[in-house]
C-alpha cells in the first residue's frame, strides 16, 4: 500500500482512499445513525450504490423500484442525511424526498490553522471544544484541507474528521504524488509557503531554497515559524492548512542560486538574493523604508 493510503489516528486507522471506496465501510449494528450526503448532480442510481456501499440499504434494485412508482426518483434532494440501517428502504427514499434537515456550513481559508477552524466549529455547535485539537493521533493539523464544508449541529468528531479526510485526499493526495520526497515533509513546506508566500512563482522558488537549506543544515529562519530560527529542521508538524497552489509549489520547487529571500510590504512581491550580504542590502532598502 502507498504510504500515503493511510493515515493512522490514534487506536482506528482512518483510510484515505476514494470515496467511493470509503463509503464501504461496514454498517454498525443497531440502528444508530451515520451521516450520508447526496452530492449535488448525483443521480437516482448513483445515490442507491453509495446507499448500499455505505450499509443503509441492502437492495438497490428495490430502491430505485420505489423511487420510480413513488414519482421520486428525480425528486431526491442534494445535503446531508443523517440515515439509519434501521431504516427501511422506503422510509430512506421519503427522507431524501423531503431533503435534508437544517445543516451549518463552514468555510475553510487557505492558511487556516487548526486552532481557528476548531474554534468556528465550536462557534456554531456543530462539535465540542478541544475534539479536533485532542482527536487521537496524528495532528490534523494540515489535514484540513481549505474548503466550503457543511455538518450537522452536534455531529460526531469522527464524522467531522472523516469528511475533512475524504476532501484531502481528493483535493491534495493529486498534488503530494507528483513530489519525490516524503509527503508530509512536502505538507509541511507547503504550509510555510502558504503562511509566507502569496504567489505561486515565488512559492516554488522558496520551496526550492528551504530544500536547499535543510540540505546543507542551515536553519529554515521562516519568521511564520519563529523556532525555525532556532534550530535547524522542519517544524514538528505542519504550522497551518495549505491550499493546493501551495502544496503544488512544495511538490515542485524550482531550483536556482538563491539562499535567502524576504517579502516586499508594499507588493507582497518576495525578493531574493544570493548572499547574506546582498540580503542585508535587500532588508535595508525593503523593510526600512
Amino acid at each position: 500500500m502507498h504510504k500515503l493510503a493511510i493515515l493512522i489516528l490514534g487506536a482506528a486507522a482512518i483510510l484515505i482512499i476514494p470515496p467511493m471506496v470509503y463509503f464501504a465501510a461496514p454498517a454498525e449494528k443497531g440502528g444508530a445513525g451515520r451521516m450520508f450526503i447526496v452530492e449535488k448532480g448525483d443521480g437516482v442510481r448513483e445515490i442507491a450504490t453509495n446507499l448500499e456501499k455505505t450499509g443503509l440499504i441492502k437492495s438497490p434494485a428495490i430502491f430505485l423500484v420505489y423511487s420510480a412508482v413513488s414519482g421520486s426518483a428525480d425528486k431526491l434532494k442534494a445535503g446531508a442525511y443523517d440515515l439509519s440501517p434501521a431504516m427501511n428502504v422506503f422510509h430512506v427514499v421519503d427522507t431524501l424526498r423531503r431533503g435534508p434537515k437544517e445543516d451549518l456550513t463552514i468555510r475553510v481559508g487557505e492558511g487556516d490553522t487548526l486552532a481557528e477552524i476548531e474554534a468556528e466549529l465550536v462557534k456554531l455547535k456543530i462539535i465540542k471544544p478541544k475534539a479536533l485539537s485532542k482527536f487521537p493521533g496524528k495532528s490534523l493539523e494540515g489535514f484540513l484541507f481549505p474548503d466550503t464544508y457543511r455538518f450537522f449541529p452536534n455531529s460526531p468528531v469522527e464524522d467531522v474528521v472523516k469528511k475533512f479526510m475524504t476532501n484531502f485526499y481528493k483535493q491534495a493526495v493529486p498534488e503530494l504524488k507528483d513530489s519525490l520526497r516524503d509527503f508530509y515533509e512536502t505538507l509541511i513546506i507547503a504550509s510555510i509557503l502558504e503562511k509566507e508566500v502569496p504567489f505561486h512563482d515565488d512559492r516554488r522558488l522558496v520551496a526550492g531554497i528551504l530544500y536547499k537549506r535543510l540540505k546543507i543544515g542551515m536553519a529554515l529562519q521562516v519568521d511564520a515559524a519563529p523556532d525555525t530560527y532556532l534550530y535547524a529542521g522542519l517544524p514538528k508538524k505542519p504550522i497551518a492548512n495549505p491550499g493546493a497552489d501551495a502544496i503544488r509549489a512544495a511538490a515542485n520547487p524550482q531550483t536556482s542560486e538563491y539562499l535567502y529571500y524576504l517579502s516586499d510590504p508594499a507588493t507582497k512581491k518576495t525578493i531574493f538574493s544570493k548572499t547574506f550580504e546582498e540580503h542585508k542590502e535587500n532588508k535595508a532598502r525593503y523593510l526600512k523604508r
